[in-house]
Order: structure tokens, then sequence, then C-alpha cells
């Protein structure tokens, strides 16, 4: 339930924490004897050199650590929560905690003795009644993993309209997929990237690399089929998808 209730948020554009768009950057860890194909290693390199990481004479692995502490060191500097003495961990786990309680604030949820899980839930159950409500769907009578489900269909067959994306015929996973695709490339385009005979996955690495900031703020559609399944690992997509 609390995978869940993480990805439901994220789905429904909840900034908690910012950095975690860019902090899943590269893959996760894959077992030790698999190497990650050489376009993600020049990757991983380059997304190290822009957060001002030495690269020389390290791996993959290492290099996906460091850029991940340093996201959450520049994301908790950002939240003025102070670092020294402090592991990796607890540090997170602030960045986290604070953002919560600021999202909370914002839709009049009260933080008071609650734990980070506590206000998550609230949080999730807040945003699926505002995005269905914004959407007009009914919510009576209606579990709150059946509401989850209407909202993300809605969503994706909302953007798809945006963007005049033909429907017909196609299945959630492949609209979503679309939809997300069109978005990473509208993106690209206003920010002045070249999109010539590139695919979405290689300008949303482009866009990490150089606009780190941008790319926190886009709210691309959810991959995933299933209630509320929005991937929050958006930079770990642009690897695998």
């Amino acid at each position: 339930m609390k995978k869940l209730v993480i990805v439901g948020l994220l789905t429904l554009g909840l900034s908690m924490p910012s950095f975690i768009h860019t902090a899943k950057a590269a893959p996760e860890n894959p077992p030790s004897h698999h190497q990650a194909p050489e376009e993600d290693q020049a990757f991983i390199k380059k997304m190290a050199e822009s957060l001002g990481i030495k690269t020389d004479g390290k791996d993959g692995e290492a290099l996906k650590k460091e850029i991940h502490e340093a996201l959450i060191k520049k994301e908790a500097k950002n939240l003025g929560i102070k670092t020294d003495g402090k592991d990796m961990k607890q540090i997170a786990a602030e960045v986290h905690e604070k953002r919560l309680q600021a999202e909370a604030k914002k839709l009049g949820i009260s933080t008071e003795g609650k734990d980070p899980s506590t206000l998550m839930k609230e949080l999730y159950e807040a945003k699926i009644m505002q995005k269905a409500k914004e959407l007009n769907i009914k919510t009576d009578g209606k579990t709150l993993e059946q509401l989850s489900k209407e909202v993300r269909e809605q969503l994706i067959l909302s953007e798809a309209k945006k963007l005049n994306i033909k429907t017909d015929g196609k299945d959630l996973r492949a609209l979503a997929n679309e939809v997300r695709e069109m978005q990473i490339t509208n993106a690209a385009k206003k920010l002045g990237l070249d999109t010539k005979d590139k695919t979405p996955k290689d300008l949303l690495k482009e866009m990490m690399i150089n606009y780190p900031d941008e790319v926190k703020k886009l709210k691309l559609l959810p991959f995933h089929e299933g209630p509320m399944m929005g991937h929050h690992k958006r930079g770990k997509e642009a690897i695998e998808n």
C-alpha cells in the first residue's frame, strides 16, 4: 500500500520531493554480473559531470551512488535542511518529510502528530478526490482504488485530447506512452533542443543533464498500467524505456 500511495501521489503531480525526478537518473543497481549498456554509461558520466562529480577511475555503480547523494544534498540545501553530521538516509528522510508537510499545508491538511506514512495516505486520498472533482468523476459509493483507476484513465484521455492524439483502438498503456513521448518532445522543443533523429528517451536524458530544473517541473503522464501506478522514477525510465 505504501508504494501505491507514493506512486499515486506523484502521478497526481505532487512534488514530493522534487529531486526524485532526477535522483533516479541512472538505473537502480543491477546484479553484479550485469553491465549497463555503453550509452547508459555515457549518460551516467555526463550526469555526474553536470553535478560537479569527478568521474576519473570510477565505475557506473560508484557514480550512480554519488549522483543520488548529490541530488539529495542539493534538495536539502534548497529546503534549508542542515546536513552536517547526518547520513544520507537521515537527510533523505528529512527532505521527504518536509516536502510532505509543505504539500499538506497547501491542501489544508493538519500535520500535527502525524508521521510521514500517515501524511502520505491522507495526501493521496485528498489528491484523488481533488482530481476526481476536476475531472467531473462521481465519487459516491466508490472505493479509493476505483476512483484512482478512473482518475488515471481520464487523465490519459484528457492529455491525449489536448495533444490531438487519436485514441480509437488503443489501450491505455499504449496511449499513455504515446502521450508521454509527445510531452517530452514538446518540452524539448520549448527548451530549444534539436529533436531531429532523437528519441524521447534521448531527449529526456539530454534535458536531465542540461535542464534538471525544467525536468522537475514536467508532469509526464504515467507509463505503467494499474490504479494510479504512475512511475515515480522518471529519470530511471529515461534509460529503461
